[in-house]
């Protein structure tokens, strides 16, 4: 039966075609929908590692900007 609130929807490509078939998907579109589900997560990566070196820029200018206050405070 079709469940529009199951989690697993979103996490498996063939969700639809696991509930509402007659026959189960065969291993070649088991094997595409993974691979897919790969270069999903392969771009997702390469957004993320992308940004790493901005991200870590900015806390650590954020760290020292915050040890300076704190030192001139301290004066």
């Amino acid at each position: 039966m079709l469940d529009d609130n199951d989690p697993r929807r979103y996490d498996d490509p063939l969700w639809y075609d696991r509930v509402e078939a007659d026959e189960p998907p065969g291993l070649m579109l088991n094997a595409v929908a993974y691979v897919f589900l790969l270069l999903l997560a392969a771009c997702a990566l390469v957004v993320k590692l992308y940004w790493l070196p901005n991200t870590v820029w900015y806390r650590l200018a954020g760290w020292i900007e915050r040890r300076r206050v704190s030192s001139a405070k301290r004066m």
